[in-house]
């Protein structure tokens, strides 16, 4: 049984459309969809934006459903600058960029380590990845059509829409992360105290600066497809084994 969580509906639409589902379930008011992809029983959520509700939706998957593993897919703003809008990030680890002390002067991250992502899940990432063709990037965000750009990187997780080109550099240089969103480090520390497998896939809808805005109303639906065109992927290549 694999778990499969976003933050709002449109990041799950394009994998539940092709889902067999057997029964819906309701918990602390949030729907959990059970049923089939490819054959796979799987448990479809999502939790809404924020750690809070996305660390409840993973322990409830975990505790409900007895999952083997969760994927968490969606949108995310690029932080390295040499991602662009509609690359894809794979997590490798995930950590929280919001956690830690405030001084007058300086804000002390409590922890730059954060939590691994399954190396068996990442691999399996990468060879979907390989498999399926990706809708173009739009001609609008780099001047002519091209493909996404796959990467291996860290994910950042804040309560926090992140507009802000100050506030990029500084969690790049801090944490080193790729990318950052509202969701996996809570997911991914919900999974490891639990001991289950997870992995979080983002395509990048903004660039996390004063356009982030703007780009995300424009580019959320594109880079919410293909973020769930590589899930779907992973779904089927689990199928098979």
């Amino acid at each position: 049984m694999i778990g499969v969580m976003s933050a709002m509906e449109i990041e799950l639409k394009f994998i539940s459309n092709d889902m067999v589902i057997l029964h819906v379930d309701t918990f602390a008011s949030t729907e959990y969809l059970v049923g089939s992809i490819h054959g796979l029983p799987c448990v479809i959520v999502y939790g809404g934006i924020g750690k809070v509700g996305s660390a409840q939706t993973a322990q409830t998957l975990i505790l409900k459903y007895d999952v083997d593993a969760v994927i968490f897919t969606g949108v995310a703003g690029g932080i390295d600058p040499e991602l662009d809008i509609g690359d894809i990030v794979i997590s490798s680890n995930v950590v929280h960029h919001d956690l830690g002390q405030i001084l007058p002067d300086r804000f002390i991250p409590f922890d730059t380590v954060g939590f691994s992502a399954d190396s068996a899940l990442l691999q399996l990432a990468l060879q979907a990845a390989k498999n399926i063709e990706f809708d173009v990037i739009p001609e609008n965000i780099r001047g002519e059509a091209a493909s996404p750009t796959v990467v291996i990187g860290r994910v950042a997780t804040g309560d926090q829409f992140i507009s802000s080109e100050e506030k990029r550099v500084w969690i790049e240089r801090v944490f080193r992360a790729d990318c950052v969103e509202m969701e996996g480090a809570a997911v991914g520390q919900i999974c490891v105290s639990n001991n289950v497998p997870f992995i979080v896939v983002r395509s990048l809808s903004d660039l996390a600066n004063e356009h982030a805005e703007v780009d995300f109303e424009a580019f959320v639906l594109y880079a919410a497809k293909n973020s769930s065109m590589l899930v779907k992927e992973m779904l089927r290549l689990l199928s098979a084994q």
